[in-house]
């Protein structure tokens, strides 16, 4: 377990208790929120817009709190995925269990990692690009790390198929 930002301990019980509604449709009913997605993404653009800010601003909150099964409830199986270049120096991810286990360790060697979404922009249907500051740090070793990335989304069938994170400068 680990504790909250008030210092209390959550498991994960707790975690899912604090998720909006549209987060416990992602998660229970992931194909039910692809569908969504989907009819979203044919939507006028200011309707998609609105979708895009509430959609990134859940994704936001729910890192914060550390509840990766809402950040990744729609990331295809066969996902590709590129971590943050400060937390990985590899190639891209293959799937979506490895980049919860990417995210798991990286849980574990920082005790609070926090994002902060910069900007957000369509690029075009169903390319996502935003940019986001994300800081972690550690109590036990006192290591903090912060830094600004772009990250590209791609969406097939209301699914990510494809994120790619970049340092970017910070604004």
């Amino acid at each position: 377990m680990k504790p909250n930002r008030e210092g209390a301990e959550i498991g994960f019980a707790s975690v899912a208790s604090q998720r909006p509604l549209a987060d416990r449709i992602e998660v229970g009913a992931p194909r039910l929120a692809a569908l969504a997605a989907q009819a979203v993404a044919r939507s006028p653009e200011p309707v998609r817009r609105r979708a895009l800010q509430s959609a990134f601003g859940r994704a936001r909150d729910a890192f914060n709190r550390g509840d990766f099964d809402v950040v990744f409830a729609l990331f295809a199986t066969h996902v590709e995925y590129g971590p943050p270049p400060p937390l990985h120096d590899g190639a891209p991810l293959q799937g979506r269990t490895a980049v919860f286990n990417f995210w798991r360790d990286v849980d574990a060697r920082y005790d609070e990692s926090t994002i902060e979404n910069l900007s957000l922009e369509e690029a075009a249907p169903g390319y996502i690009v935003r940019t986001a500051r994300l800081h972690h740090r550690s109590s036990a070793t006192g290591d903090e790390l912060s830094y600004v990335i772009k990250q590209t989304t791609e969406l097939v069938g209301g699914r990510v198929v494809r994120q790619l994170n970049v340092l970017a400068e910070d604004p």
